[in-house]
């Protein structure tokens, strides 16, 4: 017996456009940075991956959803680490890259070892928005318009079944996480 709501799910979609299994599936587009992140020389919050393609980290605050712990501890913690030279750093930092399209690709790695996070309620997803052009130069995307519509308010509705950590990554099939973060001391 299931314990979706059939109604509540079409009001959902009608809500967003997002139906439960677009949202469920939608890493099936999300794009993994090609080997390991590298940070760059000139900005910090840059990084590049073997391709060459650029990925923006996000402050901790932004990243707060995407932390082993509840919400209000991630933040918290966040603010403490950012008030306090970096003590109490939250575990997980959070990339995003801009899609030929203008969507978003997302990777949540382990800030200490470097592994990507496959955890379907933390790890990163794949986001529908394309009202973001400075998500890039402001390393984080908005928490209205499009980004609430498709990829906030489907989170917090249908929840985080989602079925795969990348596009051809079925959760659960990889035995072990994939290193695509480069770790040095000064995380």
């Amino acid at each position: 017996m299931s314990d979706i709501d059939e109604a509540r799910d079409k009001e959902i979609e009608e809500e967003t456009g997002i139906s439960r299994e677009k949202h469920e599936n939608r890493n099936e587009l999300n794009e993994l940075p090609v080997g390991q992140l590298k940070q760059s020389k000139e900005d910090k919050t840059v990084y590049t991956d073997d391709n060459g393609r650029l990925w923006k980290l996000n402050s901790d605050i932004a990243a707060s959803y995407h932390q082993p712990m509840p919400l209000w501890v991630a933040a918290t913690r966040s603010i403490f680490s950012t008030v306090f030279g970096g003590l109490g750093k939250v575990p997980n930092v959070k990339f995003i890259s801009m899609n030929e399209d203008k969507t978003y690709a997302e990777v949540v790695a382990n800030r200490y070892t470097g592994e990507l996070v496959m955890d379907p309620q933390i790890m990163g997803t794949y986001n529908f928005c394309t009202d973001e052009p400075f998500g890039m130069q402001n390393g984080k995307l908005g928490i209205d318009g499009e980004h609430k519509k498709f990829d906030i308010t489907p989170h917090e509705e249908y929840g985080g079944n989602y079925k795969h950590i990348a596009k051809g990554i079925p959760v659960g099939s990889l035995k072990q996480a994939l290193v695509v973060l480069e770790v040095t001391v000064s995380r």
